[in-house]
């Protein structure tokens, strides 16, 4: 079950794109661990717009009665126009964007002296492009953080050292995002509108993926690092519905509904997730409960493969 995770969600409902052959479920590569931000209260946030039937459980679920809006647990909301959008904590994707910088930053350094950058820089696209769509949640998440302000800089910067192709600039690119950290713009400019290309985005999810997997696989190892694993579900949920606007680059660019829609359903999983581990750690859930939250990124994967990667 844990591999038709990476291997279906890539290869079927996001590794849908024109030409792009992406990794399997075999892959061993993950990101580093880092120290994460520790967990939190999980916030609960109410939202002016109409809502639509959730997509999550209602058994995680309450009703304001005063907006009509269902309120979770774990998810706060953005806004797509009359939509709401569940996104996981803020402050789980600020510990990814954390961990993204610092990935970037080690990744740099072991390709210091590399004769083909690149070549070689496959890790630095895939991460930057995952940076680019946490900072979009970042930006676009009610919940106030300190890489708010800084999200739209945050995006602008982690895109430039993606279209970078020499070590050199590569560098200065990324002595440019981590200024951009501190940086003070304008959320308010930001939609959910494509922001990075599709290829090296897909990239990034069986990256964060196989993380999950490494750092939640048992009791003992959830408890030892949920502050961890956390972090990688909500970058998976940014990701997803981060991914929604690149249906132009799959491999049915008309299907943009059916695209869209399993985008929502893996975001969606991915968020449940996210809740269960703060459960977890509350004692509300136990691992197996974790773990059937997290194979139900799985369930996700079989339709889009049905839709965008037909046999």
């Amino acid at each position: 079950m844990f591999l038709r995770i990476s291997t279906f969600f890539v290869s079927g409902l996001l590794l849908a794109l024109v030409g792009f052959s992406g990794c399997s479920g075999s892959s061993t590569s993950s990101l580093s661990e880092g120290d994460g931000a520790a967990l939190g209260a999980r916030p609960v946030d109410s939202t002016t717009a109409p809502y639509v039937e959730p997509m999550f459980p209602r058994d995680l679920s309450a009703k304001d009665e005063s907006t009509g809006a269902f309120l979770t647990k774990s998810a706060s909301f953005g806004k797509v126009g009359q939509q709401a959008i569940p996104l996981p904590p803020v402050a789980d994707l600020v510990a990814q964007a954390d961990d993204y910088l610092a990935k970037i930053g080690t990744t740099l350094e072991e390709l210091d002296g590399t004769a083909n950058y690149k070549k070689d820089a496959d890790a630095v696209i895939r991460d930057a492009s995952g940076l680019a769509l946490v900072a979009l949640a970042i930006g676009l998440s009610p919940e106030d953080s300190k890489y708010k302000k800084a999200a739209p800089g945050i995006i602008e910067a982690a895109l430039a050292l993606e279209k970078v192709e020499k070590l050199d600039a590569a560098n200065k690119a990324y002595a440019a995002l981590k200024v951009a950290f501190a940086s003070s713009g304008d959320p308010t400019t930001l939609s959910w509108t494509k922001v990075a290309d599709l290829g090296p985005v897909m990239k990034a999810v069986p990256n964060l993926d196989s993380a999950v997997k490494r750092l939640s696989n048992t009791e003992s190892k959830l408890k030892k690092g949920p502050d961890k694993v956390a972090p990688l579900l909500a970058g998976l949920a940014a990701i997803a519905q981060g991914s929604m606007a690149n249906f132009a680059e799959t491999v049915k660019p008309d299907a943009e509904a059916e695209w869209k829609k399993e985008c929502e359903l893996f975001r969606d999983a991915a968020v449940k997730a996210n809740a269960a581990v703060h459960d977890f750690v509350e004692g509300a859930a136990t691992h197996a409960d974790f773990q059937a939250a997290y194979d139900k990124l799985a369930e996700t994967c079989d339709s889009c493969h049905k839709i965008f990667q037909p046999k």
